[in-house]
């Protein structure tokens, strides 16, 4: 696949995205890699998808501007397939679109996670074609709590904090576009685990 991978903001992207990058080439994807994201204000039709590793806010003087936004949600709308990693869907805080484009996740101010450190993870749907060939595992990572979810979701995986299960891994639709989320992969630590990349090539071949 031709992907578009967005990076950049205020998390340790400078560990995580270049290990993304590595196993995603390794996997046989091509990969334009943008701190930017000027490239969705432009034509998006050469990508087979967008991946967003990346927290897009004014705090930090990156948030997506009016075009950019534009163009983000017309591509999905339009059929274009999408994988959201981790925090990303917290970004443009202020539009309500991103939580409706991603199904849900981070909402900053208001969600919250136990310390990084181990937990474990639990695929709901072994039959889901994003959760083929993985099983429950351990990983060093953060377990979200207090997530935006949106209505009619599919979750195929979860941990457990405080008794409560809390989800880690959904698809969604947006307009005629595919979406899936995964909000495990905070350090390049997490995203060196050989589930959550299994878990990221099968969410690509799910949206091809």
């Amino acid at each position: 696949m031709n992907l578009l991978l967005i990076t950049g903001g205020k998390h340790p992207y400078e560990e995580s995205t270049p290990v993304l990058q590595e196993f995603l080439e390794a996997a046989g994807h091509a990969i334009t890699l943008s701190e930017s994201a000027d490239e969705l204000a432009g034509d998006l039709s050469g990508f087979d998808a967008i991946v967003l590793n990346t927290l897009r806010q004014e705090a930090t003087n990156n948030d997506l501007n009016d075009a950019q936004r534009e163009g983000f949600a017309g591509y999905v709308a339009g059929g274009g397939s999408l994988l959201s990693i981790h925090i990303s869907a917290a970004s443009c805080p202020e539009w309500s679109q991103t939580k409706k484009i991603t199904g849900g996740g981070w909402v900053l101010g208001e969600s919250w996670h136990p310390p990084f450190g181990w937990f474990q993870v639990y695929i709901d749907q072994p039959d889901h074609p994003i959760a083929a060939g993985v099983s429950n595992f351990w990983t060093y990572d953060e377990c979200y709590c207090g997530l935006d979810i949106q209505p009619g979701i599919d979750t195929f995986m979860h941990g457990v904090v405080e008794g409560e299960d809390k989800p880690l891994g959904w698809t969604n639709q947006f307009g005629a576009g595919r979406v899936a989320n995964i909000a495990l992969g905070h350090a390049g630590s997490s995203q060196q685990h050989p589930e959550f990349q299994k878990l990221i090539r099968n969410a690509l071949n799910y949206l091809s």
